[in-house]
């Protein structure tokens, strides 16, 4: 059940990948987008931003901590976005744990109407369902990359051996 339930909501990850691809209009950066690699796992502060408190409520299943904006001077053409979010506890638990950890960054780019700048936002997400309790660094797996015009996406999964009797 809860492997049905991971796989679940990695298949709603790329679907909602592949379907904002085919709505935005402006060009994706060549550089290809990465997970950052200093991300703590499960809703820890990622550094220099804090998640103690959020811009969503409790019972949304993805929590989401202010971003750091750079680029909003009245010089700038471009407004970065950098978000850290995570998902609720409830959601986390519900899942329960897996031998499965899950590093991914997207971004998406789109210009906007009003101002005419170029406006991009950076999410990235670091879930580790052994909760800690993996042996070793783990087998990395295929990532999952999607790099289309306005939308790029990479998760890297790792599967781990978790500790017995944990």
């Amino acid at each position: 059940m809860t492997t049905r339930v991971t796989m679940s909501v990695m298949a709603l990850g790329a679907s909602l990948a592949i379907v904002g691809s085919t709505f935005l209009a402006a060009s994706a950066s060549a550089v290809p987008v990465a997970p950052d690699p200093n991300q703590p796992a499960n809703g820890e502060s990622a550094p220099g931003h804090s998640t103690e408190s959020t811009l969503t409520p409790w019972f949304s299943p993805v929590q989401v901590p202010p971003p750091a904006v750079t680029g909003g001077g009245a010089r700038s053409r471009t407004i970065v976005y950098r978000a850290y979010p995570f998902l609720s506890r409830w959601l986390h638990d519900a899942i329960g744990r897996q031998p499965l950890e899950l590093n991914g960054a997207a971004r998406i780019t789109f210009v906007d109407p009003v101002g005419g700048r170029t406006v991009v936002v950076n999410p990235n997400g670091h879930c580790d369902f052994t909760d800690g309790r993996n042996l070793g660094a783990g087998t990395p797996l295929r990532p999952i990359v999607v790099d289309a015009e306005g939308f790029a996406l990479t998760i890297e999964p790792r599967l781990h051996r978790v500790a017995p009797g944990s």
